[in-house]
């Protein structure tokens, strides 16, 4: 047994072991979501005192073929979470599995018959594996959570590219996520929101399809903003001092008009003095684009909606 198929068999076990504490779980290892892989990552970081990231599992585990053997220091974490000392004790203990025995056509009259049989049953199990591999053909959606409340990220405050070699491609948003079609080849996709910290993620060429959820970190800055911009506040004169220690005296800042009127440009204090007079109007803010500059906020677009 070679080493790739030493850790398609260390898959197997990962997954057995998972089974003991979640029995529930009736998929296979490469149709673990977001919430089964936080979970095996949190087992092993228990049990072991290693981290295993959410990349890496992405990047070895969900794939149904791997090219290569992951690094050794990851395979000893897992073995050792499997109940082995390290990945050479596994090895050893499993490279001598029998493999099945091969069919040995007798040689009589009748071998043009069983060499047409046998090539029937290849023909068939190829159709079959063709079909297999068509019926998991179909769209993959990726989604995204915000990494601390855990809550679905609403697709329209997300923008998501896929990096190809003539430049960046936006993917389709479908509701809250977003349509990926192409899979043969490593996916790079780029990530970027007015609310949350840009990411890039790395999906493996032949990663199953389905669903894929990943974690966003919020931008505190824009997400305090955002409060400030749409909290009706009784205690406007707390608003404007939170407002006044996180925008910079030089920041520049961008009223877009609605209805395609034009834009209006704003110094700090007049903008703080916009956000800090009540008003009867219920409006609602979209931050648009926000930008820092040691932990000041020095340009500020935003869309203003009447509700």
């Amino acid at each position: 047994m070679n080493d790739i198929a030493l850790f398609y068999l260390l898959k197997q076990k990962i997954l057995v072991k998972y089974r003991e504490h979640f029995p529930y779980y009736s998929g296979d290892i490469h149709k673990f979501g977001n919430k089964e892989i936080a979970q095996l990552i949190d087992l092993i970081e228990k049990e072991c005192n290693e981290r295993v990231s959410e990349k890496w599992v992405y990047t070895h585990l969900k794939p149904i073929a791997n090219d290569k053997l992951p690094r050794k220091d990851m395979l000893n974490i897992l073995c050792r979470w499997t109940g082995f000392t390290d990945w050479d004790e596994f090895a050893f203990n499993n490279k001598n599995i029998p493999e099945a025995p091969k069919e040995v056509l007798p040689k009589n009259k009748n071998n043009n018959k069983n060499i047409v049989y046998a090539g029937m049953g290849i023909a068939a199990v190829l159709l079959a594996a063709i079909i297999g591999l068509t019926s998991v053909k179909g769209d993959t959606f990726i989604c995204f959570k915000d990494k601390y409340t855990k809550k679905e990220i609403e697709g329209d405050k997300v923008i998501v590219n896929i990096l190809k070699k003539s430049g960046k491609e936006k993917l389709p948003r479908k509701g809250n996520c977003f349509l990926l079609k192409d899979m043969d080849t490593e996916t790079v996709l780029i990530v970027e929101s007015a609310y949350y910290k840009p990411d890039t993620l790395h999906i493996a060429a032949g990663s199953s399809r389905g669903n894929y959820e990943f974690d966003l970190q919020p931008d505190d800055y824009a997400m305090m903003m955002r409060a400030y911009l749409n909290n009706n506040a009784e205690d406007w004169k707390k608003r404007k001092s939170q407002l006044n220690d996180i925008i910079s005296d030089d920041a520049v800042i961008e009223e877009i008009m609605f209805d395609d009127i034009g834009v209006e440009f704003l110094d700090k204090a007049e903008f703080i003095s916009k956000m800090t007079t009540p008003s009867k109007i219920s409006k609602a803010m979209e931050i648009v684009e926000i930008e820092y500059k040691e932990n000041k906020i020095v340009s500020l677009k935003y869309m203003q909606k009447e509700k």
